[in-house]
């Protein structure tokens, strides 16, 4: 009866802590891909910068952009 038990209880309680922790995450704590505007040209880098805000990122010594063209700026958590 007891291993039975365990048996039913082990695999649920594994389901519900993987669903309770899936939601955990924070999506913006994940890397997105940004642009750092070298002066050889814009350079792909994974940043965990923001959309919005008021002091602008920086990777090194430059600024980083949203989008290619580097005419979206993103900016550091605060």
């Amino acid at each position: 009866m007891k291993t039975s038990f365990l048996k039913i209880v082990f695999p649920a309680f594994a389901i519900i802590m993987a669903v309770g922790l899936a939601f955990a995450t924070e999506k913006d704590n994940l890397p997105q891909q940004g642009y750092a505007a070298t002066p050889s040209g814009p350079v792909p880098v994974q940043t965990d910068c923001l959309d919005e805000g008021i002091i602008q990122c920086k990777e090194g010594t430059y600024f980083v952009y949203k989008d290619i063209n580097l005419t979206m700026p993103l900016y550091e958590r605060e």
